[in-house]
């Protein structure tokens, strides 16, 4: 079978030629008139007819529903002018813009303004929308009526309950001042007045405090137990030249006891920086400590001298050359022996052994480090005359007095020998056995 393409015809513009084809010849006979011709011709002109009276049939119904419908319409128009006629009231235009608003009025049309309209004396209006204007101005003014009613009820402003709970805290904090300087009045009458009333200008917070404060307040008589007891006591206190009051060093000694705060910590450990620039023996121009040394018997005065020293920490090493010992096994120790005496009074003593011309009376601790100790001595020049003359210190200037510190007689050294008053301190913190025992027992705290 040949292609599909051979049977297409070729358009102009494939075409090579310049001329048209020629017409294509067929070998189609043509058709033949007989009686299957003849019947198909009377079937088609009886379909034609059919179609003509079947259009003109539909022509006639058209029209008839028209003219129906016209005459409905014209029907239901009399029908709604009549109702309109017969059932609503007339009334008049001004009457209509009284009870409307005047933006309502100037839109409807039969409340404009035209010539047309103002010469009708009466406009037709549905009753129904004058009823509905009616009742809706009706709850107009009955809502109005309601809201400016002041019932005394007011909703929770929930934005203002920060700004309420801090007039509360001042409300609080006010009463209780004022209540504060009621007791105290009750209690000391004379030297505590009455709070006074707060001023206009005062806030509302003050005045509600005063209003609390106010309702509680009792009658006051002349003879509660406040003034008698302020009346005693002005009484025994006008029989005393002078009320007793704490000096000044004694403030110095209570904060000397709290080392570990911050200021007298700071202090320390300047002072202990400045003390390790210094020579080992040096004289003081004044005591560190003037609390301590006044209660060790220093006056400010010509005759007492004030000497810092510092002392190494730790044991005694025995100065043994090239660690040759000699007698018993007990005594041939090398470390580990402990001095008899404190490192207070190997201080005395060598501020002593310094200064041979004066007498040591006694000594503190100032600081200390990891190192050394640091204490002041308090010494006497017996030749001085203020010294001599004066019969508080004058028992220093016996020469039985001389060097007391190397012979134990200053307060550390009696300390280290054991000695004091009454027949029940024997055998108590000192002795050879019993300092030997404390040098070498490990002592420590049950919570540390």
């Amino acid at each position: 079978m040949p292609p599909r393409a051979q049977k297409r015809r070729a358009s102009a513009t494939e075409s090579n030629g310049t001329e048209d084809a020629p017409p294509r010849k067929t070998t189609r006979a043509p058709r033949k008139s007989g009686a299957r011709g003849t019947n198909q011709r009377k079937g088609k002109n009886f379909m034609r007819v059919t179609n003509a009276s079947s259009n003109k049939r539909r022509k006639v119904f058209s029209v008839e529903a028209k003219s129906r419908i016209k005459k409905h319409g014209a029907d239901f128009v009399k029908f709604i002018d009549k109702e309109t006629h017969t059932r609503v009231p007339r009334i008049g235009v001004e009457i209509l813009k009284k009870d409307i608003s005047p933006d309502l009025a100037g839109v409807l049309p039969w409340t404009s303004s035209s010539a047309a309209l103002q010469g009708q004396s009466t406009q037709p209006y549905p009753k129904m929308i004058l009823k509905a204007l009616d009742n809706l101005q009706s709850d107009v003014r009955t809502c109005e009526g309601l809201v400016k009613q002041d019932n005394k009820i007011r909703a929770p402003n929930w934005m203002r309950w920060q700004q309420d709970i801090n007039d509360l805290e001042d409300v609080s904090k006010h009463g209780l001042a004022m209540a504060s300087k009621m007791i105290n009045h009750f209690i000391m009458p004379d030297s505590h007045e009455l709070p006074p009333k707060p001023s206009e200008g005062a806030g509302g917070v003050e005045h509600v405090a005063w209003d609390l404060i106010e309702e509680a307040l009792p009658t006051m008589p002349d003879d509660i137990w406040g003034k008698i007891a302020q009346g005693h006591l002005k009484a025994f206190t006008g029989d005393l030249d002078q009320a007793a009051k704490m000096g000044a060093l004694k403030y110095v000694e209570e904060l000397q006891k709290k080392k570990q705060s911050d200021v007298v910590a700071f202090l320390l450990r300047v002072r202990c920086w400045e003390l390790r620039q210094l020579n080992v023996i040096h004289r003081a121009s004044r005591p560190s400590r003037l609390d301590k040394a006044r209660r060790l018997g220093y006056k400010a005065k010509q005759g007492y001298v004030i000497y810092r020293v510092r002392v190494r920490r730790g044991g005694r090493k025995r100065p043994a050359p090239k660690g040759a010992t000699y007698g018993k096994p007990t005594n041939q120790g090398i470390n580990q022996l402990k001095y008899q005496r404190s490192l207070k009074a190997t201080a005395e003593e060598r501020v002593g052994r310094r200064c041979a011309n004066l007498r040591v009376l006694n000594s503190y601790w100032i600081n200390q480090d990891s190192t050394y100790k640091y204490y002041e001595v308090i010494l006497v020049d017996p030749q001085h005359k203020a010294i001599r003359i004066d019969p508080r210190i004058n028992w220093i200037v016996n020469p039985v007095h001389k060097h007391r510190e190397s012979r134990g007689l200053t307060a550390t050294g009696k300390k280290s020998r054991g000695l004091n008053k009454g027949h029940r301190y024997n055998k108590t913190q000192a002795g050879r056995r019993k300092t030997w025992k404390r040098h070498n027992t490990l002592s420590l705290w049950r919570y540390r």
